[in-house]
């Protein structure tokens, strides 16, 4: 697998993608101040050639402006980690790294379009933001579901969130 598909799932993966980081145990994490957290499980179906589908556990802390997405194997094994600041992102997938000035510009830099994970945060509170390109669906988040289409630009995907109760 060349390093930029490595990177591809990675970031995918973010709203959902990965691949193994090193070592079995789930690091510990200090708490970022005024943060709120949400753990569950997400998948993301990406309609290139060929399809492409991931599926992982995730806990993500913060808020847009400073937080922390870590992704998880069935069984619990940290895949990859996201962290971001207004300042810097950062995504960590075993002894590789990428860096950017935010998290538009990593997720451009790694996927080719800018993936909407500040969004993300107002689709979990219940708050259907617009993203130009994206459709969301928030009127299941009451049984812990959350949908999210991006019709545009190419290739189409489908990122399904559900929470842990």
């Amino acid at each position: 697998m060349t390093t930029r598909r490595t990177a591809v799932c990675a970031a995918a993966a973010c709203l959902a993608t990965a691949a193994a980081l090193a070592g079995c145990a789930t690091p510990r994490r200090a708490s970022l101040p005024e943060s709120a957290t949400w753990s569950g499980r997400l998948g993301l179906q990406v309609q290139s050639e060929p399809p492409q589908t991931w599926s992982v556990g995730f806990e993500l802390q913060g808020s847009e402006q400073q937080g922390e997405l870590l992704l998880l194997s069935p069984i619990g094994t940290a895949l990859a980690q996201l962290q971001w600041t207004t300042q810097s992102a950062q995504l960590v997938q075993g002894d590789r790294q990428w860096s950017g000035r935010n998290l538009d510009q990593l997720t451009q830099q790694l996927m080719g379009t800018a993936l909407p994970l500040a969004a993300l945060f107002d689709w979990l509170a219940g708050r259907p933001t617009v993203v130009p390109g994206w459709r969301v669906d928030v009127s299941q988040l009451a049984q812990g579901r959350v949908q999210a289409e991006r019709q545009s630009p190419a290739p189409q995907a489908t990122l399904r969130i559900v929470l842990d109760r």
